[in-house]
């Protein structure tokens, strides 16, 4: 059994790595954790562990760990998510614990490349979102080259390129859009599954991205992508419908949500019309 002492210094260094992952974009798996923070632990002391790492964050940091939800690509059929509700939580991210109003405020704070991000990866998140939570790459490039991505999540030799007054390049517009992915897949808002057998992957809750993080983030024509663990965490399912619903000009209703959620494949619950 671990001492009061352990248990705190095990705690603490785990704050320092879900730090660490929540900055770099990548959620914290269960097996890196006991390797490189709770080895010699145990089984028995990792709830305990995570428990007061969860405190600690939530005083100090106005953050709490939470499971990083999983969503499955199910060809218009919303059952498979039941059967993965029983499921051992394998991967966890950061969320804020401070309230809506606080958090407009340090969203009001950001820097004007910060927003531009954000508003990027909300526009290329929602084009997934209303295509059952998957898209190919060729889709995918094919959509952020007519959206034209913001500068400042692509290397300044792309950055240049892009934003010559003598007129872009078909290659060049293609190479910007991969950059783009790539730096989208960094920041953990996208992740990478295969094409052939996404659903298993899926199930697992493991994509290739996290499976394989030394592997080059370069989009692949065989690849799929869907949410990240950014986005997952980032996002709630409404909120993204009434994004949706102002970039398109139109009134979140209840019909609205009904046809979004079709195209999503799963229902939207309207939490306020209860």
């Amino acid at each position: 059994m671990e001492s009061t002492a352990d248990l705190e210094r095990r705690a603490t260094d785990l704050v320092r790595y879900a730090l660490a992952c929540h900055a770099a974009g990548k959620a914290m798996r269960r097996e890196d954790i006991r390797t490189h923070v709770l080895s010699g632990a145990g089984a028995r002391g990792f709830k305990p562990i995570m428990d007061r790492a969860t405190s600690l964050l939530e005083q100090s940091f106005g953050l709490r760990i939470i499971p990083l939800p999983v969503h499955e690509r199910r060809g218009g059929s919303v059952e498979v998510k039941d059967s993965q509700q029983n499921k051992v939580t394998n991967k966890w991210v950061l969320q804020s614990t401070l309230p809506d109003s606080a958090r407009a405020r340090l969203e009001l704070e950001q820097s004007e490349d910060e927003k531009a991000t954000l508003g990027f990866a909300a526009t290329v998140l929602s084009l997934i979102f209303v295509n059952n939570m998957s898209i190919s790459n060729d889709q995918l490039v094919l959509y952020v080259r007519k959206l034209g991505p913001p500068a400042c999540i692509l290397p300044a030799s792309e950055a240049d390129s892009v934003s010559t007054s003598h007129g872009v390049t078909d290659a060049q517009l293609e190479s910007a859009a991969q950059a783009a992915i790539v730096s989208l897949v960094k920041q953990g808002y996208l992740d990478k599954v295969s094409a052939q057998g996404s659903t298993a992957r899926h199930t697992s809750g493991e994509t290739q991205a996290s499976q394989q993080p030394g592997d080059s983030n370069e989009p692949d024509p065989g690849q799929e992508y869907t949410w990240g663990p950014q986005a997952k965490v980032r996002f709630q399912q409404l909120d993204m419908t009434r994004f949706i619903a102002a970039v398109t000009g139109q009134e979140c209703t209840h019909e609205f949500i009904k046809a979004v959620s079709r195209a999503y494949g799963q229902n939207i619950a309207n939490t306020e019309s209860r």
